[in-house]
C-alpha cells in the first residue's frame, strides 16, 4: 500500500511546503502551530492561519512514484522524460494520476524510477511546460 502525504504551495508567499514543513516540526507547542488541514466534502483543505485572513495552501499528493534520482514525484510536478516535459495531474476520468505534454497524455506508474526525473513543479517553473492545464482538462 502506498504512502498518502502532501505537500502544498503557498501562493502568497510563493514557498512550497514539504510534507515536513506542514506538520511544523519546529514548533513544540501545537498550540501555537498555524497550518491547519481538514477534508471538506471530501477536499483536502489547508490553511495558514499566520495571518488576520487566512491563506489557503494548494495541496499536492504524493502519486507514490519516484523518479530516477529516487525523487518523490508530487502532483504538479513536472518531470522530463526522453526530452519531453510532462505535468503529473490527476484524472478525474480515469481515477488516477497521469502525465500531460503539449503533444501526449499518458499513464504514470513505477516505471518512472528508470526514466524520469522531476525539474520543478507548475508553481515555481510553469515555463517548463508549453501548454497550460486548463486546455487539456477535458481528459
Amino acid at each position: 500500500m502506498r504512502e498518502f502525504k502532501f505537500r502544498a504551495w503557498d501562493g502568497e508567499a510563493r514557498k512550497m511546503y514539504s510534507p515536513e514543513g506542514l506538520e511544523q516540526p519546529e514548533i513544540e507547542d501545537a498550540t501555537k502551530k498555524t497550518i491547519y488541514s481538514y477534508l471538506s466534502f471530501g477536499v483536502l483543505c489547508i490553511y495558514d492561519f499566520r495571518a488576520k485572513e487566512p491563506i489557503e495552501l494548494v495541496p499536492m499528493q504524493f502519486t507514490g512514484w519516484y523518479d530516477r534520482k529516487q525523487n518523490e514525484i508530487y502532483e504538479g510536478d513536472i518531470v522530463n522524460i526522453e526530452g519531453v516535459n510532462y505535468q503529473v495531474t490527476w484524472s478525474d476520468e480515469t481515477a488516477a494520476f497521469i502525465l500531460l505534454s503539449d503533444r501526449t497524455t499518458t499513464m504514470g506508474g513505477e516505471y518512472l524510477s528508470d526514466v524520469a526525473e522531476v525539474i520543478g513543479n507548475i508553481y515555481e517553473n510553469p515555463e517548463y511546460l508549453d501548454f497550460q492545464q486548463e486546455e487539456q482538462n477535458a481528459l
